[in-house]
């Protein structure tokens, strides 16, 4: 099978901060395999919308953990299925939160990867779909600039669409979701499978002690 341009450089473009993450983790692996999610990254600050029109900064997230994952409302294959298991997700938490009989430090944060198309009152409308607490979990949009440089250039999250008049199938993007703690910084990168949401759960739940421990 012959790649198509564009479907090379988005190879080259997906695979770069993959390699760049493997190594980090390999590296820190080795140094502490047992002990508590390293540090890969800090998040520098971004400026961005949420379903509600409100104003979102990095640092309205500070001293909460949170999960991210990246996803547009026209999508019809793999955006529905991330957003399903954030629901899961959410769900689980709240659980935990009746178990506990307080509330958990932890956010759930989806960043749209066509913020062109994906205006506050759309995303509130794919939030309302699935369900979300809009207490707990923010959809975020904005500048496609300012998208570009928190997912790809802080979260090293890679997507690519062809413009603001691009169909669903022109966009493509990363499909991991990162834990951040409440400082900003990533812990971990998760495969969207059964068994990586299970490692999210427990290293949101392990970040939030530990948040509540600092406090």
């Amino acid at each position: 099978m012959v790649l198509q341009p564009k479907r090379l450089a988005w190879a080259a473009l997906a695979l770069a901060p993959l390699l760049f993450i493997g190594a980090v983790f390999l590296q820190r692996s080795r140094a502490a395999s047992h002990a508590a999610l390293p540090v890969l990254l800090q998040i520098e600050p971004f400026s961005l919308v949420d379903q509600h029109g409100q104003a979102v900064a990095l640092s309205d997230l500070r001293g909460q953990v949170w999960v991210a994952d990246f996803i547009f409302t026209g999508c019809t294959s793999a955006c529905p299925m991330l957003t399903s298991r954030m629901r899961s997700l959410q769900d689980s938490l709240a659980r935990r939160e009746g178990e506990l009989r307080r509330k958990l430090p932890i956010r759930l944060v989806s960043f749209s990867v066509d913020p062109e198309v994906d205006t506050p009152e759309r995303l509130r409308e794919y939030a309302a779909r699935f369900g979300a607490d809009g207490q707990r979990w923010l959809f975020l949009t904005g500048s496609l600039a300012e998208i570009n440089r928190a997912v790809t250039g802080s979260m090293k999250i890679p997507f690519e669409k062809g413009g603001a008049d691009t169909s669903a199938f022109d966009v493509m993007h990363g499909e991991h979701f990162v834990v951040v703690d409440g400082q900003g910084r990533i812990r971990g990168y998760f495969d969207a499978d059964s068994e990586g949401m299970a490692r999210i759960e427990n290293a949101v739940q392990a970040l939030a002690a530990a948040e509540r421990g600092a406090t």
